[in-house]
């Protein structure tokens, strides 16, 4: 019975750390800096009204990741999100498949429903 215990407490840890945990390696970059990158992979939804269709950001969301992740090349790759657990869970599951994540942007919800690039740091 102890061993289900410390199995399940395991676990749980490892799901915690895998979603919260700062993510080494990696530069925060901030809204005046993002055009620099080459490469930028879009995690936000399909249906979330500020992804624009016609941007030059490859857009695949967290949840369609594991399945089209080999359409992208295996240059530096900059990963923008709406949501600090998709960021870290689609730059975790990229690097694990072997791609080099660089840069990453976290985009948050402004008082007036818009989204604004959020400056680096506080996550």
């Amino acid at each position: 019975m102890e061993f289900l215990l410390v199995a399940a407490i395991v676990i749980a840890f490892i799901s915690m750390y895998k979603r919260y945990a700062p993510v080494n390696g990696v530069e925060c970059v901030p809204e005046d800096q993002m055009n620099q990158s080459k490469m930028v992979v879009d995690l936000r939804p399909y249906n979330d009204s500020t992804v624009n269709r016609y941007s030059p950001f490859q857009h695949i969301p967290y949840a369609y990741l594991k399945r089209f992740y080999k359409e992208l090349p295996k240059e530096n790759i900059h990963v923008i999100a709406s949501d600090h657990v998709d960021l870290k869970l689609g730059i975790r599951f990229l690097k694990s498949k072997g791609y080099k994540v660089d840069k990453m942007t976290l985009l948050k919800q402004s008082q007036a429903r818009m989204f604004k690039l959020k400056k680096c740091g506080g996550f």
